[in-house]
């Protein structure tokens, strides 16, 4: 049995440095230390602010860095001066939290005299002659080190990928897939052409969401020879304080922020998180104006410059009374000290994403306050329903999710254009071929769409042939390697245009849509105005005295609501799942679904054909509801072409909403249409869909219903 003191001594250079200043260790850190310091590919899931980071880099550090890797003993003193290769690799999602864990790492690796460094797209290259014994870094930046020096990551031994769940499932996940799989062949070369013995790379995965454990661990922590990952799960412990507020305008804002300021107790630093920028600007704009108290106020999103977000991030955190107005950015782990309460304008579109919003705050008094501000009953009742899931699954918001079933999962197909670009960089005879493919595609994908993927390329323009079975880069990949724009599968133009002071030429922020002399727009909460513009910058100054606006202009929502929030609310109603109900009305009638926005829209173009010539059509009211233009006492029987025909009609329109990689509209039109029926996943639809019965809900529940169009 693993005791405090048994953990200490096991630990004899990290402990000093990493937990006796908190005089113990946290019930993640003893559950995650022991499996990772025996050796063990592990998957920590805990509550945010529970010590996961040091949880996992402090065993990693204690086994690898102070290691003599040729012969698997401890050296007594070993330190970065005399280690001559990178040895643990942190994965970041954004450049925000690489940036932030550098900052939290530095004192006790430098009292370990450990070298370290990070890399990202805000910083300059790492050293090739002398590398760090750690490197944090984000997938992109390990994608383009891949590239540009293989030889650094040929004797890693251990990997960390951190708030895993904001990868997986997404292109960046796949991405990461396919970088793991690169990263084992680089190893395994130099494993072999130096007659060292095969060792494993040791993996860890850390979040504090996780809705699929086991399938997570199979796909980023089964590593050759590693065996069987362990996944260590250590429920959050905060109660969770959550008032729902009307929010008519931003009136409604201010008056709730000075309650509860006011209040015993009261709320000193508030984070408001939006969904979109243009909530985030209209909100602030309109609490510099209007707040009735003085608060220190910022603003904070992924395209403001990276110096703007750094001094928003540490104004915010060393500020006694402060608001910070922010997008899903600071949904993760980056250090905004202790907040107070956390409020939420409109219910963020999953589960996942409530828990880790709300986990930011009650840290210092165990209690997380939250304030859910709905601009309609249809965003009251999801955030209902979205407090329910999380105390109801949990007994805590910042917990694991459990699931009655993993979600389904399949790799995207467009992930493996950006990985033959970027193979094609990083080759020394300037070609690829088949095999090089092969070696960084997971097993799922056949050969033969891996040679029509290279194939399609060609006769896109970005590849052309070379040798006998190889394809080399053409005019229009040159022109991507040049702009740098190969090592990513998320994002729009690859030349932004950059919001700049105009008198001091400083950097604000990037945007994509060009600006004209005297047109106005947002930021920070203030009126700026464009007074001058060249090639790629936009000179912006301050315009006071322009009137804001008391009501939010609501942007077209990123974002599809998921089968999963919609299945929380029709429970908050107390619906069987395989309820439909059908409130009839004067001509035709509204169909509830709550199956959200993807399925509700296959359902209505499905049904749009039922009732083709009575003289309308199926129309989507909101994510949960359609509108019909006849009865309907059951759904018709299914048919399998159907929801092909169906899907073909919505693909112009569902595509943006699925995710499925920058580089989608490269791949082949037959394997671009089987990602997204892959995506969409048509057998659990068929399975929704023929389980389904149609009722007439009773007069109470109508009402209810009736109160969220």
């Amino acid at each position: 049995m693993t005791t405090p003191y048994t953990l200490k001594s096991r630990l004899p250079r990290t402990y000093t440095p990493f937990f006796a200043r908190h005089g113990s260790f946290t019930p993640v850190q003893e559950a995650a230390i022991p499996p990772i310091l025996d050796g063990h590919s592990t998957l920590v899931i805990a509550a945010t602010a529970g010590g996961k980071t040091e949880a996992a880099i402090a065993p990693l550090i204690e086994r690898h860095c102070f290691r003599d890797t040729r012969s698997s003993t401890f050296v007594k003193s070993r330190t970065s001066e005399n280690r001559t290769s990178l040895a643990i690799l942190y994965l970041c999602p954004t450049r925000a939290l690489v940036r932030d864990l550098y900052e939290r790492l530095r004192l006790p690796l430098e009292q370990l005299e450990i070298s370290f460094a990070m890399k990202s797209g805000d910083t300059g290259p790492v050293s090739t002659t002398n590398p760090p014994s750690v490197l944090i870094t984000t997938p992109e930046s390990t994608d383009s080190l891949l590239t540009r020096a293989p030889r650094l990551l040929a004797e890693l031994q251990a990997i960390v990928l951190d708030e895993i769940h904001l990868l997986d499932g997404g292109p960046r996940g796949d991405q990461l897939r396919c970088l793991l799989r690169r990263i084992e062949n680089i190893r395994t070369y130099h494993q072999q052409q130096t007659g060292q013995p095969a060792v494993y790379l040791q993996r860890i995965a850390l979040s504090a969401t996780v809705p699929d454990p086991e399938g997570i661990a199979a796909r980023y922590l089964t590593a050759p020879g590693g065996g069987t990952p362990q996944i260590v799960s250590v429920p959050g412990r905060r109660e969770l304080d959550a008032d729902i507020w009307p929010l008519h305008g931003l009136d409604d804002l201010v008056m709730a922020l000075a309650l509860r300021a006011t209040r015993e107790g009261g709320v000193r630093k508030s984070l408001i998180f939006c969904n979109s920028r243009s909530e985030v600007e209209q909100t602030a704009a309109f609490l510099r104006g209007n707040l009735p108290f003085e608060s220190a106020l910022f603003t904070h999103y992924s395209n403001l410059d990276t110096a703007l977000r750094l001094e928003v991030e540490q104004g915010f955190a060393a500020a006694a009374v402060a608001i910070c107005v922010s997008t899903s950015t600071l949904e993760l782990g980056i250090d905004i000290g202790s907040i107070d309460e956390v409020a939420l304008i409109g219910p963020p579109p999953s589960l996942s994403s409530f828990q880790q919003r709300i986990g930011r705050g009650g840290r210092r008094t165990g209690v997380t306050r939250v304030l859910c501000l709905a601009r309609s009953a249809l965003e009251e009742i999801r955030f209902q329903a979205l407090i329910a899931e999380t105390v109801g699954r949990t007994g805590s918001p910042t917990g694991e999710i459990s699931r009655t079933a993993s979600p389904t999962y399949n790799f995207l197909p467009s992930v493996l254009v950006q990985q033959s670009f970027s193979i094609l960089a990083q080759s020394p005879t300037g070609g690829i071929r088949l095999a090089d493919l092969r070696r960084a595609a997971p097993e799922e994908v056949d050969d033969e769409s891996l040679r029509a993927i290279l194939t399609h390329l060609a006769r896109l323009g970005y590849l052309r042939a070379g040798r006998l079975g190889e394809w080399r880069a053409a005019e229009k990949l040159d022109e991507l390697v040049d702009k740098f724009e190969i090592y990513a599968n998320i994002g729009g133009d690859p030349l932004p245009l950059l919001l700049v002071d105009a008198f001091s030429g400083r950097t604000l922020a990037t945007v994509a849509r060009s600006k004209v002399e005297g047109e106005t727009l947002r930021l920070g909460g203030h009126i700026l105005e464009v007074v001058w513009r060249d090639r790629y910058r936009v000179g912006v100054r301050r315009k006071d005295g322009r009137p804001v606006d008391d009501e939010l202009r609501f942007a077209t929502t990123p974002f599809a609501v998921p089968l999963e929030t919609g299945r929380a609310v029709a429970a908050l109603l107390g619906l069987a799942e395989d309820l439909l109900l059908s409130v009839p009305l004067a001509e035709g009638m509204w169909l509830f679904h709550f199956w959200g926005d993807l399925y509700g829209a296959l359902l209505a173009e499905m049904l749009d054909g039922y009732f083709d010539g009575e003289g309308g059509s199926v129309l989507a009211v909101n994510e949960f509801c359609l509108y019909l233009p006849g009865p309907l006492s059951s759904l018709p029987a299914w048919d399998a072409g159907l929801p092909q025909r169906a899907l073909h009609r919505l693909l112009p329109r569902v595509e943006p909403l699925l995710e499925l990689g920058r580089f989608h509209s490269l791949l082949p039109p037959a394997i671009a249409r089987q990602a997204v029926i892959d995506r969409i996943d048509l057998p659990a639809f068929k399975q929704l869909y023929q389980a389904a019965r149609v009722v007439i809900p009773t007069y109470g529940l109508r009402a209810r219903l009736e109160e969220l169009l």
